[in-house]
């Protein structure tokens, strides 16, 4: 079965369960937020301002039907924030298929910001040990004296002489960019923060 075909089934199982005056006000709340979010220029907003955008104009249908969402939802309280998630998730359903050439826009841009390479932090200092068994940690002295121990999980640009001569470069002042990670203790049963490097230029 293709994938629109299950998609139109979930859809219409879920808007089934809702009253026949909740399905109209529906198609009328995702007409009006349709208009509005086609109004705006997606393509040049940030993947957050997109959600408060689209918050905004799904506020805004809501704005121009009170008696009848009051009729199909009573008094739904704005600061319930399941209930307001749940409500966004049936109205965006519903625009899917008003006007999926707006949403797909929103889609792309979001897709765009989720694959955008993490920023790098960049220090300078010299080497002052390497150690570890199953991987290795890299202990930096940056200019100011503070100490960094930096993770070196996988290849990056440099780690030839660290792996060639690894007694050389005990010592070598260096230029590093690190990439903020998280990963899991076991130990600790937690997570922890940590700097893993992603470049190394020998000064």
């Amino acid at each position: 079965m293709k994938m629109k075909a299950i998609f139109s089934i979930i859809l219409l199982a879920t808007f089934a369960s809702l009253p026949l005056a909740a399905q109209d006000l529906m198609d009328k709340l995702a007409d009006a937020s349709c208009e509005c979010i086609s109004r705006q220029d997606v393509d040049n907003m940030s993947q957050e301002q997109l959600q408060i955008q689209l918050g905004f104009c799904i506020m805004e249908a809501v704005g121009k039907y009170p008696e009848e969402f009051q009729k199909a939802y009573g008094d739904l309280n704005p600061s319930d924030q399941a209930a307001m998630n749940k409500l966004g998730e049936q109205i965006g359903m519903k625009m899917a298929f008003k006007c999926p050439t707006v949403l797909m826009k929103v889609a792309d841009v979001q897709t765009q910001v989720q694959s955008a390479p993490a920023a790098l932090q960049v220090l300078t200092g010299t080497i002052k040990g390497i150690e570890g068994d199953e991987f290795a940690t890299v202990t930096l002295a940056d200019e100011q004296g503070r100490m960094h121990k930096l993770l070196w999980l996988r290849y990056f640009k440099g780690s030839e002489r660290f792996i060639s001569e690894p007694a050389k470069v005990i010592g070598a002042k260096v230029q590093v960019k690190v990439e903020s990670v998280e990963y899991y203790s076991p130990k600790a049963k937690d997570y922890y923060g940590r700097k893993e490097i992603r470049e190394v230029e020998f000064l």
